[in-house]
């Protein structure tokens, strides 16, 4: 009999406040501490965390 194993996948909600939109150095430092992509709509002031292996993470804030 093998050992079974499991993979725990986590999800945390990360709350970005829309002022970030205007804020370069505030979008790469969160880029770089949750290592996911933040994507802006500057237009629509919103605000989505995408992660980098493909498919899409996170909300919106606006």
């Amino acid at each position: 009999m093998q050992p079974q194993t499991t993979t725990a996948s986590l999800t945390a909600r990360v709350y970005l406040h829309p002022a970030l939109v205007h804020s370069p150095q505030a979008v790469e430092r969160v880029q770089r501490e949750t290592g996911m992509l933040v994507v802006v709509t500057p237009s629509a002031r919103t605000l989505r965390l995408a992660s980098l292996k493909g498919g899409s993470q996170g909300g919106d804030a606006a």
